[in-house]
C-alpha cells in the first residue's frame, strides 16, 4: 500500500475538522469558519484571476455586494424564494462583471489596478444612495434559505451549505485548470508574445476569468445575505476588497487549496486585531 502523502493527509484532517466541527466546536469557531468559507470563495477567484490571470483586482468586494443586494431585493421586496435569489444574484454580477470587464480590461500596467478601485467606490456609493436598497441602513430581514422545507436559520445549519459551496467551486475551478482552457489561463501570465505565438485570443481570455471570478463573489455574496440576514454598503467597500486579494496571495497565488488557507489566516487574524 502507497503511504500518502503529508499534502494528502493534510487535506484528509482539513475534511474531517470541518465535517465534525459543528459537533465539536462552539456557536463563536462556527461563526468564524462560516467568514472563512465565504471568504474563501471570493479568494479562489482571485487565485484565478491574479494568481495565475497576472490581473490584479481591487473590487471583488462590490461584486460581493451585488450578489447580496440582488437576493436581498428580490427575496425582501419581491417575496421570492432565496434559490431565485441565487440566479439572481449570479446573473445580476455576470451582466456587471461582462461590462466592467470589457472596458477595464483593454487597459494595462498600473491603470487597470486603479481602475478596479474606481468601480468598486463607484458600486459602493450606489449601494448608498440608492433608496430602493435601503441606502446607508441597508437590508434587512432577509430569509434564510430552505432545502426542502428545512430552515437553514442558524450559524450551524447555513454552515455546511457555505463548505458545500466553497467545496464544489474548489472542485470546479480544479477541473477548469486541468483542462485545455485551463492551461491557456495558466499561461496569461508569460505575456502577450507567447500567447499570441499559441493563437489565443489574450483578452477573451482575460474577459472570461475575470467574470467567473465574479461569480464566485455573487455565490459569496448570496451565502452572506442568508447567513446575516441583513446587508449593508460598508462589508462591501475597498477595504474588504484588500482583505480578500490578501487571502489570495497569502495562501499561495496559484494554489486553489491555497485559498482556504489564506481566507483562514486572515480571518483569524482580523478576529484578533
Amino acid at each position: 500500500m502507497t503511504a500518502l502523502r503529508p499534502h494528502q493527509l493534510a487535506t484528509i484532517a482539513a475534511v474531517i475538522w470541518v465535517a465534525v466541527a459543528p459537533i465539536v466546536a462552539g456557536a463563536f469557531t462556527i461563526t468564524l469558519m462560516n467568514y472563512i468559507g465565504i471568504g474563501a470563495i471570493v479568494a479562489l477567484g482571485l487565485v484565478l484571476l491574479t494568481g495565475l490571470g497576472g490581473l490584479t483586482s481591487f473590487g471583488q468586494a462590490a461584486f460581493v455586494g451585488i450578489g447580496a443586494y440582488a437576493t436581498a431585493w428580490l427575496t425582501t421586496r419581491v417575496g421570492m424564494s432565496p434559490w431565485l435569489g441565487l440566479v439572481l444574484a449570479l446573473v445580476t454580477t455576470g451582466t456587471v462583471a461582462l461590462l466592467v470587464g470589457a472596458i477595464t480590461l483593454r487597459v494595462g500596467g498600473h491603470y487597470l489596478p486603479l481602475s478596479t478601485i474606481a468601480w468598486g467606490i463607484a458600486i459602493y456609493f450606489l449601494f448608498a444612495n440608492i433608496p430602493g436598497l435601503g441606502q446607508h441602513d441597508g437590508i434587512s430581514n432577509i430569509p434564510p434559505i430552505s432545502i426542502f422545507g428545512w430552515s437553514l436559520q442558524g450559524n450551524s445549519t447555513v454552515y455546511y451549505l457555505i463548505w458545500i459551496a466553497l467545496g464544489l467551486s474548489m472542485v470546479g475551478i480544479s477541473n477548469l485548470l486541468d483542462s485545455r482552457e485551463g492551461r491557456a489561463i495558466r499561461s496569461l501570465r508569460g505575456g502577450e508574445t507567447m500567447l499570441a505565438s499559441t493563437g489565443i485570443n489574450l483578452f477573451r481570455m482575460r474577459l472570461i476569468i475575470f467574470v467567473i471570478a465574479a461569480l464566485l463573489a455573487g455565490l459569496a455574496g448570496w451565502l452572506y445575505a442568508h447567513m446575516n440576514r441583513f446587508v449593508s454598503p460598508s462589508p462591501f467597500e475597498t477595504r474588504p476588497s484588500i482583505e480578500y486579494l490578501l487571502m489570495a496571495m497569502s495562501g499561495g497565488a496559484g494554489s486553489v487549496y491555497g485559498a482556504v488557507i489564506g481566507a483562514t489566516v486572515v480571518t483569524m487574524l482580523k478576529d484578533k486585531i
